[in-house]
C-alpha cells in the first residue's frame, strides 16, 4: 500500500473520531484543525480557531475558511492526531 491510500485512511478515521490533527503542507503551512472530510485524494480541512489569525483580521475572523486539499499537498511525515487519552500527540506512521 502507497502513502496516500494510508494517509487517506488516517484521515478518514479522524472524521469518525472528531480527533483535532496537525501537519505541515507542501507550501509551508501549519495546519492544526480537523478533518471535516475525504473526497478520493482530497481531504476538506477545518482550521482551529486562532487568536494569531484573528489578530492578522482584526478580529473579524480567528479561523480561515474551511479548505479543500489534495493529499499530495500534505507532508505525510508530520501527520499526528491529538491522542485525548493520553493526552498527547501520536504521530501517524
Amino acid at each position: 500500500m502507497t502513502a496516500e491510500p494510508m494517509l487517506r485512511d488516517a484521515l478518514e478515521s479522524c472524521v469518525d473520531t472528531g480527533d483535532k490533527v496537525g501537519f505541515t503542507l507542501l507550501d509551508g503551512r501549519e495546519f492544526l484543525g480537523w478533518v471535516a472530510g475525504v473526497d478520493g485524494d482530497r481531504v476538506l480541512l477545518s482550521w482551529a480557531p486562532s487568536p494569531m489569525f484573528a489578530m492578522s483580521t482584526s478580529g473579524t475572523e480567528w479561523n480561515p475558511d474551511d479548505e479543500w486539499v489534495r493529499l499530495s499537498a500534505i507532508d505525510a511525515g508530520t501527520v499526528a492526531r491529538y491522542d485525548e487519552t493520553s493526552r498527547r500527540w501520536t504521530p501517524f506512521h
